[in-house]
């Protein structure tokens, strides 16, 4: 379908500002970088009602704090975000004089080693955590070769350039829309996955607890497991302090097999998620509380 002028006009603006705003950053010294990344984070958050109303109510919810407790989170989480969006900008210049052992620290490496001695491929299961974009490329440096599953920007400029920094450190990213038939071939081929399951699923999805609230979501990695009988990691990157120094967390977790395959989706979803849900309690300011988890709802409640 072609696309409307303006709208490639508009396109073409976005992308023209991000190279500027890289060009910039990458005059400073990366502690100056990052630390114009929180600034504008916390600009964008003046602004932001919306997502910042949301997420606040949202983390007093789930987390059982109050709203002044969860104001002066949801402000670390804007910050976060904004040294994340900085840093990704400047991942070209970072990578050429650190390497990302030098710029992430492994748990439980032991973990991801055992399952890929196994021979069936991994899934590995993640959320909006940290540093996500990099937490990618650390899962390609660790396993060589990572296909991920991610929703495609509405920017194609935007798009094919990320997809290029991407696959030059070895991390294939496919849209959700072509992902089935790829994922498939790629775990029969003993490939590695790397798929986000923390957002909510508008279609398809199945209801499990996230955070004592039903929360859509996506059943395809359970699916996975289950049928091609593939082990499944689960894990997190944040960030460590107020440079670029980062952690990553691995965890295995057991794939439940009762032979109801429908039961087992739900089960292993929920278990999945409720993992996500520890890692979210363990650093909260890592977590991504700007979108809207729990906004599509039970047919019981009246779903949107």
């Amino acid at each position: 379908m072609k696309v409307p002028m303006a709208k490639r006009l508009y396109h073409f603006a976005e992308f023209a500002f991000l190279r500027l705003v890289q060009g910039i950053l990458a005059l400073m010294p990366l502690r100056a970088g990052l630390a114009v990344g929180r600034g504008l984070g916390l600009l964008a958050r003046v602004f932001d009602h919306k997502h910042r109303r949301y997420a606040e109510e949202n983390a007093a919810r789930a987390l059982g704090i109050s709203a002044q407790e969860a104001r002066a989170l949801i402000r670390q989480v804007y910050k976060n975000i904004g040294a994340n969006a900085a840093e990704d900008l400047m991942l070209g210049r970072i990578l050429r004089k650190k390497s990302i052992a030098e710029l992430c620290t492994i748990e439980g490496r032991e973990h991801l080693e055992a399952a890929l001695a196994q021979g069936r491929g991994v899934l590995m299961l993640t959320g909006h955590f940290g540093n996500w974009e990099l937490g990618g490329l650390v899962a390609a440096h660790l396993v060589g070769h990572v296909l991920a599953v991610a929703r495609e920007l509405g920017n194609p400029l935007l798009w094919e350039y990320t997809q290029r920094w991407r696959e030059r450190a070895g991390l294939e990213v496919v849209g959700r829309r072509a992902a089935a038939r790829r994922l498939v071939r790629h775990l029969k081929q003993g490939g590695k996955v790397l798929m986000l399951i923390d957002q909510n699923q508008r279609q398809g999805g199945v209801f499990v607890d996230f955070f004592g609230k039903l929360a859509s979501t996506v059943p395809t990695p359970a699916k996975l497991a289950l049928r091609y009988d593939v082990p499944v990691l689960m894990g997190y990157i944040r960030r460590v302090g107020y440079g670029s120094r980062h952690h990553l967390k691995i965890e295995p977790v057991e794939v439940i097999r009762s032979g109801n395959f429908e039961a087992d989706v739900v089960a292993n979803t929920a278990r999945f998620t409720k993992k996500i849900e520890q890692f979210v309690r363990e650093h909260p300011d890592q977590w991504f509380w700007l979108h809207r988890r729990w906004r599509k709802r039970p047919p019981s409640e009246g779903s949107k």
